[in-house]
């Protein structure tokens, strides 16, 4: 209604136009839920970096009237999710920064590139190597949204992982697995800030973290999945992990497997925040 969310601009709203507004508005929000699924394969709530997110493509969707994004306005829609939650957006001040984003939201509309500049993603391996693993953080669940994408399956049986709400809150969920077990890292007298970074972190089925892994090396258990699941390669491609040889695991070496996976990781993201698009005007 006034393109804004700050408390003086809500108060003043018209009564009426506000109540008949609201089931268009609902219709929005459940869209952009439903994109939040499917356009972004985030399976659970507790995985959105920033629930202000839900706002600007609640906007956006209301404005597109149940006509589907078209694919520029996709590849846009998926450069400003990334950036948001790369930049740690919403972690403060959200009132003023959503209504600069409805701003943005008008020019994906016009299927044109919002302006990022003195703002951009700036995100390198160095960013990435040591980042302390917390599920809270924005910038953290932002990558857990990227591993989610890759629709994770289990090491023991290349079985989807199902990932639930009620797992994702604390950093000792069981959905969360050290690839690199921490009480081995200590072993090999890496400190705690090293061991537990986002980098190490996997997303595997509750069984498999408690019972099946434990304490246990790679080169230990990642052996013992291999006789039972013929897929493996397959499997751990879906952890960003696309050559347990190469990336350190079958020798237990940890620099090497943050370096590879986080030149993996960072390809993809960089895929996201950098889309390909069909005219040169729209580019950055």
């Amino acid at each position: 209604m006034v393109k804004n969310t700050k408390r003086k601009d809500i108060l003043k709203l018209n009564k009426k136009k506000f109540i008949d507004s609201w089931p268009m508005v609902k219709g929005g929000i459940f869209t952009a839920v439903d994109y939040f699924r499917s356009h972004f394969r985030i399976p659970v709530s507790h995985l959105l970096p920033y629930d202000a997110l839900v706002v600007p493509f609640t906007y956006f969707f209301i404005h597109k009237k149940g006509k589907l994004p078209t694919a520029t306005q996709e590849k846009l829609l998926t450069q400003y999710f990334w950036w948001a939650s790369l930049t740690s957006r919403f972690s403060s001040g959200a009132d003023s920064k959503i209504a600069q984003d409805i701003e943005k939201m008008d020019f994906i509309l016009a299927e044109k590139t919002p302006d990022y500049k003195g703002e951009e993603a700036q995100i390198t391996i160095d960013t990435l190597r040591w980042k302390w693993f917390s599920p809270g953080d924005g910038f953290c669940k932002a990558l857990l949204c990227l591993y989610a994408y890759q629709q994770p399956r289990s090491f023991a049986n290349n079985h989807l992982v199902h990932v639930d709400n009620s797992w994702l809150k604390t950093a000792n969920s069981v959905n969360y697995h050290h690839f690199f077990p921490r009480s081995f890292l200590e072993k090999q007298g890496y400190p705690n800030w090293k061991a537990n970074c986002i980098l190490n972190i996997t997303i595997v089925d509750d069984y498999l973290n408690k019972r099946s892994i434990g304490a246990k090396p790679p080169k230990d258990y990642m052996k013992t999945f291999k006789k039972d699941n013929k897929s493996l390669t397959d499997t751990m491609t879906t952890h960003f992990i696309d050559d347990i040889e190469g990336y350190g695991v079958l020798n237990n070496d940890y620099e090497t497997f943050i370096e590879k996976r986080g030149l993996r990781v960072l390809d993809e993201i960089h895929k996201r925040l950098e889309p390909e698009l069909d005219s040169q005007e729209n580019l950055i």
